[in-house]
């Protein structure tokens, strides 16, 4: 295998998707919600989760939040 031949290949792995995260959880606080999830499984690498909530759809706020990342707390809720 020559170079190009290496670097296509890590272009394509590069550009696939991961998963969907799976087993999604919300728990309802006072006046917040935590949301949990686990990675998904196998599939391209996870380089990020964004969260998107808020009043009707599309969604009014979003949250970026790095791959090794877990569960997010959504404050400020009425």
């Amino acid at each position: 295998m020559n170079d190009g031949e290496t670097d296509l290949r890590s272009t394509v792995a590069e550009s696939a998707e991961p998963g969907q995260p799976t087993d999604v959880t919300t728990t309802a606080l006072s006046n917040s919600v935590l949301v949990s999830w686990r990675p998904p499984e196998g599939g391209a690498k996870v380089r990020g989760y964004v969260v998107g909530y808020g009043e009707g759809v599309p969604d009014v706020s979003w949250q970026y939040l790095e791959p090794h990342r877990r569960n997010v707390t959504i404050r400020n809720l009425s």
